[in-house]
């Protein structure tokens, strides 16, 4: 009886564990089940008729965490018999709602641009208001739209393996967001913007003096890419393609002071457009500039960087100041053509003291009494520089006030040539001088 009691108990053992095998077999099958299950209800919701409102749904977000989930199964199980079908059907599956995200967020900003052109056509309204209008209407959309750029976005950074292989996968998508907002925003601002600067053109005090238009117009477009670009900060976590869309909008800019600053023909205007770009936007170190750069970074945190967009201006301006200036030193100093008495110079006693300390010289500006024959030429040689001499730097003045005292005579194209190296030493690169 014990031994029938006991074979009783092993086969019950036997039983038992062969029944928690098959439960763990059919846990396993259930769990990988799972991954194969998702295909048919994913399929169905992204191929029915208006699948792009999917995309505001509260579970898109999880049904792309799904699709991520299945083909990381998927690549990890290649043994499983249709692992491959399976993950080819999947990659299709996040292809297709990644391009939904793309086609609503195109047909959204789209709507908006229609909405607002429309409204700014129809009504007469103010800069206060049409500003408002321009960005109130994108910034209330834009939350959205960041949430499902992002979902393409990272998606679209490469892994390790992928970065060898060149352009991350989905990347394709994201810059087609990136085109579409840039278009969008660039037909709804390009046309004010140009607008805008012919007006500032149009202005008697702009349209005559370069600096006084290069101050304004730059300006406003300084003021109109910061805002663009906090909008954009908005709408996307990284400043890709941002710069190319920005320096699109300051075309205008561009085409306006370009053949202005080739026909300045006045060295001392170069040198100040020079100075206020370099100092305002390039190298600028001032509190309030930087008071002011800290204001444009906006709650995203990231520094809106304007001098990229104003450099082809500055170079502009330092190729024509190099070409003025060379223009000088080929004229006047080059192929100075001096007198006897000019090659006495150290000798010549044209520096006449009066009243003690006091100083009365006539070599500075280029004319000497004594030489009347020459006083016409070099007067006329001097006349073309002569707006080099209103200002000068500290370091210049305090030289030249210096050897004026000792009663040294100067050649006379020593001071033509110090006074132009004083005006632009700083504010010339060697990229802008001309090649041989």
């Amino acid at each position: 009886m014990e031994e029938q009691t006991n074979a009783f108990h092993a086969q019950c053992q036997t039983v038992l564990e062969e029944q928690k095998r098959l439960t763990r077999i059919a846990d396993q099958v259930k769990e990988n089940l799972q991954y194969y299950a998702y295909l048919d209800p994913i399929t169905r919701r992204l191929n029915a008729p208006g699948a792009t409102s999917v995309v505001t749904r509260s579970d898109f977000s999880e049904m792309l965490t799904n699709l991520d989930t299945c083909l990381d199964y998927m690549q990890g199980h290649p043994e499983q018999l249709e692992a491959a079908s399976y993950r080819s059907r999947y990659k299709l599956l996040l292809t297709r709602a990644l391009t939904l995200i793309r086609v609503h967020f195109t047909e959204t900003l789209q709507s908006l641009a229609a909405d607002v052109s429309r409204r700014i056509i129809d009504k007469q309204l103010s800069q206060t208001t049409q500003s408002a209008l321009l960005y109130a209407k994108f910034r209330v959309a834009a939350p959205d739209l960041r949430d499902l750029g992002l979902e393409i976005l990272k998606r679209a950074i490469p892994s390790a393996e992928a970065q060898n292989e060149g352009e991350a996968e989905y990347q394709s998508l994201m810059n087609e967001l990136y085109g579409s907002y840039s278009s969008t925003r660039g037909r709804l601002i390009f046309p004010l913007i140009s607008k805008t600067l012919h007006e500032m053109a149009a202005v008697e005090t702009s349209a005559h003096d370069l600096v006084t238009f290069a101050r304004s117009a730059i300006g406003f477009a300084r003021s109109i890419c910061a805002d663009e670009y906090n909008l954009w900060c908005e709408l996307f976590v990284v400043d890709v393609a941002v710069y190319d869309f920005l320096e699109n909008l300051c075309e205008p800019l561009i085409d306006h002071l370009r053949p202005r600053t080739i026909h300045e023909t006045k060295l001392v205007k170069l040198c100040e457009l020079c100075t206020f770009l370099q100092t305002s936007f390039i190298e600028s170190d001032d509190e309030e500039d930087m008071l002011i750069e800290s204001n444009m970074n906006g709650k995203h945190g990231r520094q809106f960087d304007f001098a990229q967009l104003i450099r082809p201006a500055l170079a502009d301006a330092q190729t024509r100041l190099v070409f003025l200036a060379l223009g000088v030193l080929r004229n006047e100093i080059e192929y100075f053509k001096p007198t006897v008495e000019d090659l006495k110079y150290p000798k010549r006693p044209d520096v006449t003291r009066t009243n003690g300390d006091k100083v009365s010289h006539s070599v500075l500006s280029g004319r000497r009494d004594s030489e009347k024959a020459d006083k016409k030429t070099t007067i006329g040689a001097m006349s073309k520089t002569e707006e080099l001499s209103d200002e000068v730097d500290g370091e210049t003045s305090y030289l030249m006030s210096n050897l004026n005292k000792t009663g040294a005579a100067w050649y006379p194209t020593l001071p033509k040539a110090v006074k132009l190296l004083s005006r632009i030493y700083r504010l010339v690169n060697v990229s802008c001088l001309p090649l041989d």
